[in-house]
């Protein structure tokens, strides 16, 4: 079974093909085509039932944001809220699976 890959926007500003079709290795990795990653890039998975959705993180994505994200927190307590939203959400899931 082959994974796909779903991009929105307009093809030409992205400079790629629109779609891709690629398959997972053995041990379930993918190989994204050059257009789309370049060694060393980091991307965030986010799992969608059956598909996943891919992001690609900037490499400096606090002042990649700062045109749209306004706030008065710097970047340790931002982590901190984030570190502790994450963990709160892994904890409900888990009491929701009866797991703890």
């Amino acid at each position: 079974m082959g994974i796909y890959l779903y991009f929105w926007g307009n093809k030409e500003e992205m400079g790629m093909k629109l779609a891709y079709v690629v398959k997972a290795d053995d041990r379930g990795r993918i190989k994204l085509p050059k257009d789309i990653a370049t060694p060393g890039d980091r991307f965030l998975i986010i799992p969608v039932g059956r598909r996943i959705v891919l992001l690609k993180i900037p490499p400096k994505p606090i002042e990649a944001s700062s045109s749209w994200l306004h706030t008065e927190k710097d970047k340790r307590e931002l982590r901190s809220l984030a570190e502790s939203q994450a963990i709160k959400e892994v904890e409900d899931k888990l009491r929701r699976k009866g797991v703890c």
